[in-house]
């Protein structure tokens, strides 16, 4: 499977301060197991600069992923962004399959208007995910 993993730009202010930038270790950690079961994965870091959304999305859809996991630890702040992103690449590429993590989802994944809002993502996993990415994602599918 083809998997993108997003780190959005964080619209905090604590994150514009030069220099400062933390790693997307939740991502990391998902994408390592990914590669040690055959998946092709790719890390999309919009953080620097910070990458403009429609850079972001035409990046992440190159290569024609089948999966997108957008992921942060920015947490309420980076919320709206992360939507931005899913509706963003629903609309250009319907069959594209978006799952939102982090500790925002994590904390609202039943509040509908906000994790699920016009639709995407589909997914939204919970908790903290010590035992990684298991059943591995071929099991996954849109259905809906």
């Amino acid at each position: 499977m083809n998997i993108v993993l997003i780190n959005p730009p964080h619209t905090a202010i604590g994150s514009r301060v030069p220099d400062d930038h933390l790693p997307p270790l939740g991502l990391l950690a998902l994408g390592g197991p990914l590669i040690d079961a055959g998946h092709q994965v790719r890390l999309v870091d919009a953080e620097f600069g910070p990458m403009p959304l429609e850079t972001l999305v035409r990046d992440a859809l190159s290569g024609q992923p089948d999966c997108i996991l957008i992921g942060h630890s920015g947490s309420t702040s980076t919320h709206p962004t992360a939507l931005a992103i899913a509706r963003m690449v629903k609309a250009l590429e319907p069959a594209t399959l978006v799952i939102y993590g982090g500790v925002f989802p994590t904390y609202h994944w039943r509040d509908d208007a906000l994790v699920h809002a016009n639709g995407p993502p589909r997914l939204v996993p919970r908790g903290l995910g010590f035992s990684g990415p298991r059943p591995p994602p071929q099991g996954w599918s849109d259905a809906g």
